[in-house]
This record gives structure tokens, C-alpha cells and sequence, in this order.
């Protein structure tokens, strides 16, 4: 086989939150008295997400906390921040916040099948675990690769170095699927892992610098391809 090991990206590769996360955000704040649209927490979201660095294991928590809280600092304060923050950080923890893309369970359990080892590169916190154990995949894994455990974020070199590792193989063995081409798809390239982009909105550009899948049903017949 031209490769031993598979390496996802993790959310909206493997799995997607149960709506935007404004809208789960906009759920749980309206309990709380919140009076902000989930459009307006969406947008916020992004910005201060856009703008936040690498988790750390010692303060992942923590590092969400600031982000939320500077979305409702944008679009107005929730009564009771704390406790309305403690209950939409659970609520990513498992598959309240989350659900697998249709295919994914049967590709995964496929692509064992045929003797490939599988693993996660992901700019998650530890609650990845829990996430994959609720959906029912966390087991089709052989390594997981977090941010937050290894200190560095896609698309910095080192926590591509630190799967490939974990992988025990040349990067020349490992095929990358990811679903972002500046985060996964093209430092993947430049650490020598053949990579491919899951395109599920059709938005890729052409020329473009790897090949390009809209589902991961398409995975295996791009491995066979290549091999027979």
C-alpha cells in the first residue's frame, strides 16, 4: 500500500456542530436573559476566535472562557456569566454540540478494515476524548494529536512533526485530510504528507495544490486508485 497511516482533521471533517455555534451559544444564553441574536454571536465568535493563540493544556478552560467572554462582551453581557459558561462549555463536550457527518462512521470502520492505521491532527482541547467517545469513533484511533497538548496550533510545523511521530512512519506514508487548505492542506504538503481537501460547499478554487473531495466516501476510491 502506498500509505500506512490516515490522518483527519477533526471538526468539519469528521464531525459538525448540531447548527452554528452562535446558534448553540444563542440556546443556551437565552436561558440565562441574553437578548442577543444568534446571528450577532456567530459574528462575534469569529472574531474572537480568529484572534486567539494556541491552547495549553494547563488553561484550556481558561483559554475558552476569554473567548466567550469577549463575544458577550461584544454583544452584551449574559447575567451570571459563570454559570452560563460552565453549561455551554459542556455542552461541546460530547454529542449535545456535535454530530458525525453521515458518512464518516462507515468510511472510518472501512478504511480499518483494510488495514490502515488511523489518526486525529486537531486544533482541540482534551475534550476531543470525550467528543469522539459520544460519537462513537474515539477507538478507530490509533494516536490523537491536540493543540492543546502539544502546545503548538495548525498550521505551525511543530504539531504536524509531533503526528507524524506519533504516526512512527516516514511523512511520505501518511495521507492528510483536511478541511481547510491554509490550516491543514498545505502545511500537511509542506511536511511531506500527501494531502487532499474535503471540500463539502464546492467553494475550492482552481488551481489548487491538492486534490479535492466533497465527502469522505471518496477517500477510499482516491486510495485504490492510486494503488492498483
Amino acid at each position: 500500500m502506498k500509505y500506512d497511516v490516515i490522518l483527519f482533521d477533526a471538526a468539519e471533517t469528521l464531525f459538525t456542530t448540531r447548527g452554528t455555534v452562535g446558534e448553540i451559544y444563542f440556546e443556551v444564553a437565552q436561558r440565562y436573559g441574553s437578548q442577543s441574536s444568534a446571528a450577532e454571536i456567530e459574528d462575534a465568535f469569529l472574531r474572537q476566535f480568529q484572534h486567539s493563540g494556541p491552547l495549553h493544556p494547563e488553561n484550556e478552560k481558561q483559554w475558552w472562557r476569554a473567548i466567550v467572554h469577549g463575544v458577550f462582551s461584544e454583544v452584551g453581557m449574559v447575567p451570571n456569566f459563570d454559570r452560563f459558561f460552565d453549561e455551554v462549555y459542556e455542552q461541546f463536550r460530547d454529542d449535545r454540540g456535535w454530530r458525525l457527518f453521515p458518512e464518516t462512521l462507515d468510511v472510518l470502520n472501512e478504511l480499518r478494515r483494510a488495514g490502515y492505521r488511523l489518526g486525529v491532527i486537531s486544533n482541540f482541547d482534551s475534550r476531543i476524548y470525550s467528543v469522539l467517545e459520544s460519537l462513537k469513533i474515539l477507538t478507530l484511533f490509533d494516536f490523537i494529536t491536540i493543540s492543546s497538548e502539544t502546545g503548538f496550533a495548525k498550521p505551525d510545523p511543530e504539531i504536524f512533526q509531533a503526528a507524524i511521530q506519533s504516526a512512527g512512519v516516514p511523512a511520505a506514508r501518511i495521507l492528510f485530510v483536511g478541511d481547510n487548505l491554509s490550516n491543514d492542506v498545505i502545511p500537511g504538503i509542506r511536511a511531506g504528507m500527501d494531502s487532499i481537501l474535503i471540500d463539502r460547499a464546492g467553494r475550492a478554487r482552481s488551481p489548487n495544490p491538492a486534490k479535492v473531495i466533497q465527502n469522505l466516501q471518496q477517500i477510499p476510491n482516491e486510495i485504490l486508485t492510486e494503488q492498483s
